[in-house]
């Protein structure tokens, strides 16, 4: 009797040490797909960073120059301006000060990442932290260049077009890369396009501030994201 318990304890060990032995074989396996996953979700981010920090700097040196055309519009307003005064740099730093960009990225990475529930198989925590404050702030700039856009399309172009017979881009008025040119026909309502430029200022100043700073956060995210993924740095 004994000996049939005793394998009959046996048995059922080998069998519990069996099922054990698949099951830890089953989670490895499904722990290596999860970690297999996420790297193929990273890398696709970090394609994703690389066109990011295009975009970026394109969109921080367009305000830039939108900065530098309010400012330009601003001053000639103050020096009390006749027909005569109306020439293609006045022209070039209107059309300057009317610029508007959109900030365009993929965010499907990022958003598969998140709703997999396994952002625990990233080994940098200070990664995770940079990739949540990012896409935040980035909501945050996309709404900012939105108001910009409207404001653009309601209220400077509708106001402008009584002045000017053509609003295209010509490729020798070097602007900025494509943004068009404003031809004036005659002198604005000097007044209300002060109001606009010093209006437009403020929030270009406040963009091209966050674009600064989202550039640098594009870098530091991309240099974690080499780490991680084990690129060459």
């Amino acid at each position: 009797m004994k000996n049939i318990l005793a394998r009959g304890g046996i048995e059922f060990l080998a069998v519990l040490i069996g099922l054990s032995g698949s099951l830890w074989v089953d989670n490895s396996i499904k722990e290596n797909e999860h970690k297999e996953q996420n790297r193929k979700i990273l890398t696709r981010l970090y394609e994703n960073m690389v066109s990011d920090s295009t975009d970026s700097v394109w969109n921080k040196n367009a305000y830039e120059r939108a900065i530098r055309g309010s400012e330009n519009v601003i001053k000639w307003c103050d020096s009390n301006p006749n027909v005569s005064m109306i020439n293609d740099s006045i022209e070039k730093d209107i059309s300057a000060m009317m610029i508007g960009v959109i900030f365009i990225n993929n965010e499907e990475e990022y958003n598969a990442l998140k709703n997999s529930g396994r952002m625990d198989l990233i080994d940098n925590e200070e990664l995770i932290i940079k990739l949540h404050k990012y896409y935040t702030t980035l909501g945050f700039i996309k709404q900012i260049d939105a108001l910009q856009v409207d404001y653009l399309f309601d209220k400077t172009i509708p106001f402008l077009q009584d002045y000017a017979n053509a609003y295209h881009y010509d490729k020798d008025s070097k602007i900025y890369k494509t943004i068009p040119k404003i031809n004036l026909i005659k002198l604005p309502n000097i007044q209300k396009l002060r109001f606009n430029a010093s209006s437009k200022m403020y929030w270009q100043k406040y963009s091209y501030s966050m674009y600064t700073r989202l550039v640098k956060r594009v870098e530091e995210i991309r240099h974690l994201l080499r780490v991680e993924l084990e690129l060459e740095l």
